[in-house]
């Protein structure tokens, strides 16, 4: 189990073990909410984005770099 110190601003570093684990970065949003006495951090949901890729593909960062050939695209006029 992992420990963490909150400031004196009320902010809290989730661990790098955490972070790495859940694939958390920055500017990525967490709902909290209390059960049971215990603080409980969840990452949101991805459904929000679900339009953008609804069959839930999953990209590495160099396929996503990639240049797109469009050249056999129908285009729209």
């Amino acid at each position: 189990m992992e420990a963490a110190t909150l400031s004196s601003k009320g902010q809290l570093v989730i661990p790098a073990s955490v972070r790495h684990a859940l694939r958390l970065k920055a500017g990525n949003r967490l709902s909290v909410t209390v059960e049971g006495g215990n603080i409980v951090l969840k990452p949101e949901s991805a459904s929000a984005w679900a339009p953008l890729n609804p069959k839930g593909a999953r990209l590495s960062a160099a396929e996503l770099s990639q240049p797109v050939d469009v050249s056999d695209e129908t285009r729209r006029g």
